[in-house]
This record gives C-alpha cells, structure tokens and sequence, in this order.
C-alpha cells in the first residue's frame, strides 16, 4: 500500500488572499474586492486532414479568454460605474488589471495581468431589506489577453 504524501500546512495558499490593481483607479477600489471570477484561457480547435487521410486532426488556433467578474462592498466610491459610464459615451477606456494571489506569510505566490481590460457590463448592489450584508458592486471585464507569472 502506498502512502500519500503529506503536504505542509503553512504551504497552502488560499482562494482568499488576493489583492487587486487597476490603472488609474485609486486605492479605496482596489483594496475592497470580496470575489474574482476564475481567469480562463482557451483556444478555438482548428480541424483539417493530411491528404487522404481518414481521421480529422485537430490543432490548437486562436486563443480568447472570457470575461472576468470582480466584486467589492461598495464604499462609496464610483470608479468602476464612472469607468462604465465612459464606455457607455463613446469613450473606450482600456486598463491593465493586475490580481495578485498571495501565500500566508504575505510574500507573492502568483501575478495574473488582463491586459487591456474594459467594463462590459455594471451591476449596481442589490438591495435586500431583509439582510444584514454588504452591498455588494459588481463589474464585469473584458480583456484582450492575459499574462500569468509565479
């Protein structure tokens, strides 16, 4: 019977420490994001045969990445809606968003960078008189290309 390896505990790295930066956006924005979506990369398969060649091959073609939700309590502050806002005028605003995961004694695990990212959509928070939690903004981005690095 094999053993499983035991993993240290301190080397774990949790879903929940992360930090946030946004070109141009201040700090009060940055630092209250409570949940980001996962990242995802794919490629479009691309399907062609070698002369007569029975069986379809297929390759890797264009990559995209899909679009990545950030939310944070609001705290009164209007960046991302001002942000949104421009957009939705005319004006096309692009920013580098930088998410940084963190290990438990703080020090840099990984660096995710959305290259040219922009608001497609806004979600003002929702109200509910019922409870007892945040309001809780959400934006919706769409990048051009991501760069991750440990």
């Amino acid at each position: 019977m094999a053993l499983i390896p035991q993993m240290e505990i301190d080397n774990y790295i949790g879903a929940w420490n992360f930090r946030v930066k946004i070109d141009g956006v201040t700090d009060d924005v940055n630092q209250g994001f409570i949940r980001i979506s996962g990242v995802v990369s794919q490629s479009e398969p691309m399907e062609f045969m070698h002369g007569v060649d029975p069986y379809v091959r297929k390759a890797p073609g264009r990559a995209s990445f899909e679009d990545m939700t950030l939310e944070r309590v609001y705290n009164g502050t209007d960046a991302f809606y001002e942000w949104r806002l421009a957009i939705e005028e005319g004006t096309i605003d692009r920013k580098d968003v930088v998410i940084e995961l963190m290990k438990p004694d703080g020090s840099l695990a990984r660096t995710t960078k959305c290259i040219n990212a922009y608001p497609s959509r806004w979600e003002l928070p929702e109200m509910d008189t019922s409870g007892s939690s945040g309001a809780v903004e959400r934006i919706t981005l769409t990048m051009e290309r991501v760069i991750t690095t440990s």
